[in-house]
């Protein structure tokens, strides 16, 4: 049972509804459900995300999303306000918004667009469902607890995302959470109001809103070919040809300068699809699309497809070729990326070294360098890269987890248990964070300063704990 997918909030068959203004957000929604108990639910479905496996733990993948979603937040109605990408593995064609405004995009989805307005056009609709407050309005007017609703929400809408019908009757059943006629709807008026959201959020950001058109244009194309496996984002996102429509009218109605894609979608585009699936394969599907004059996403796709399947001679041509067409910071990752998984390390800690030099705030490449001088075995070189990195990046979990490693290399058992403390802390697992610590006062070396900081995270943790164990029963 895949949690990630029952929760999107936006399920349900649409019919015909005129259009309506855009609610004001300072309205009731806020009363049945605060930000803070939304954002702790989210909390709480984010840990389970990245416990189930299919969260994509890919930095460089992460990297581009995040950037893209901050780019188009920015040109939001709600700029200053935090939204959180991830990509998770998953072939289906799909994306989703979660509580506490945490948003997944599938990699089949990434994979199926043809253009990066086309990514944004989703982004951007889903991005319109956060600011729009939708999952807090969904369960407005309840009269039971409003995080208990939302809680219940996420089972009675399981059959939206579920491959086993009988799990999808049997949430179907339950109808604990709210009326299923009143989600009708809303779910037709939430998708409209996402739908002008997203498209005037694109045009904000430089972005052709056609690309959200010609995208979901295309999955219904795909609805009619393929009946019996209709695309999961039409199912989460029902989609009608009146809908198609207003779409269509409201972008010839918009003023807008389109740019070019950034040729750094095509890299990411290519990435997971050389990911996908069985390596031999991949690699093999990479190798029919070649010609002496592929493009640097093929090339890219090539390289990390041939490196996934073991074959470092492939990989090393096909990325020597690749630095002839392409200077991208997604290039040069991937050298590195290519050195520390055929075991060159002392090669990854030269390129690497350089590759900071030319992009010192690209985190993927500080991480990567950063584990090539735990390999080389120069544990104190890299705590000290990763201190002087948390300066950029001090809530970083991955730097963290980092310097644990290079702290354990160095014998510095309770800095090391305390520094995974840290990275459980800000991944949300309180319970895991406090074994840590407690770990870290047991083993106690590191002095009086360090035996402080540890006592003190302890105390703070332990009453987040507490907080979150006094809201289990209410949620």
């Amino acid at each position: 049972m895949r949690i990630f997918g029952f929760l999107s909030l936006f399920v349900l068959t649409v019919t015909s509804v005129s259009a309506s203004e855009l609610p004001d957000l300072g309205d009731v929604s806020r009363t049945a459900i605060s930000e803070a108990q939304e954002a702790q639910i989210g909390r709480q479905i984010m840990h389970e995300i990245r416990s189930q496996g299919d969260f994509v733990d890919d930095p460089v993948i992460n990297d581009y999303l995040g950037t893209l979603g901050d780019r188009l937040v920015s040109a939001s109605p709600e700029p200053y306000r935090h939204i959180d990408f991830f990509a998770v593995k998953d072939p289906r064609i799909n994306a989703f918004a979660l509580p506490g405004g945490h948003i997944g995009i599938n990699t089949g989805l990434i994979s199926a667009t043809r253009t990066e307005s086309e990514l944004a056009g989703v982004m951007a609709h889903e991005i319109g469902h956060v600011v729009q407050n939708h999952i807090a309005r969904s369960v407005m007017g309840q009269k039971s607890s409003m995080v208990a609703a939302l809680a219940g929400l996420a089972v009675a809408i399981l059959a939206a995302h579920s491959d086993n019908p009988q799990i999808a009757e049997a949430a179907l059943a339950t109808g604990q959470a709210y009326s299923i006629q009143s989600q009708l709807t809303k779910t037709q008026l939430h998708e409209k109001e996402a739908d002008r959201v997203g498209l005037q959020t694109m045009a904000n950001a430089g972005f052709n809103p056609n690309g959200m058109v010609d995208f979901f244009k295309n999955l219904m194309a795909q609805d009619r070919l393929y009946n019996s496996d209709v695309p999961g984002f039409l199912r989460t996102h029902p989609m009608t040809y009146e809908r198609m429509a207003d779409l269509q009218n409201r972008v010839a109605e918009m003023k807008y300068v389109p740019r070019p894609d950034d040729p750094e979608y095509a890299l990411i585009r290519a990435r997971i699809q050389a990911q996908a699936g069985d390596a031999r394969s991949a690699y093999k599907r990479f190798v029919a699309r070649d010609t002496p004059q592929a493009g640097a996403a093929t090339l890219y796709g090539l390289a990390l497809a041939a490196d996934r399947a073991g074959d470092a001679k492939a990989a090393d041509r096909a990325f020597a070729r690749l630095e002839k067409v392409s200077h991208l910071v997604q290039v040069a990752s991937l050298g590195g990326e290519i050195l520390l998984d055929t075991g060159r390390v002392t090669q990854a800690v030269s390129f690497l070294k350089n590759a900071v030099a030319l992009y010192p705030d690209y985190k993927p490449i500080a991480y990567a360098y950063a584990r090539a001088l735990l390999r080389a075995g120069d544990a104190a070189k890299a705590k000290g890269f990763i201190m002087d990195r948390r300066q950029l990046w001090p809530d970083d979990p991955i730097f963290f987890q980092l310097l644990a490693e290079a702290d354990q290399a160095l014998g510095l058992q309770a800095e090391s248990h305390l520094a995974q403390a840290e990275a459980y802390s800000r991944l949300d697992q309180t319970e895991r964070a406090i074994e840590q610590l407690q770990l870290a006062r047991q083993a106690g070396d590191g002095g009086f300063y360090v035996q402080s900081v540890i006592d003190a995270r302890l105390h703070d943790l332990k009453d987040r704990q507490a907080r979150e164990k006094a809201a289990e029963p209410e949620q």
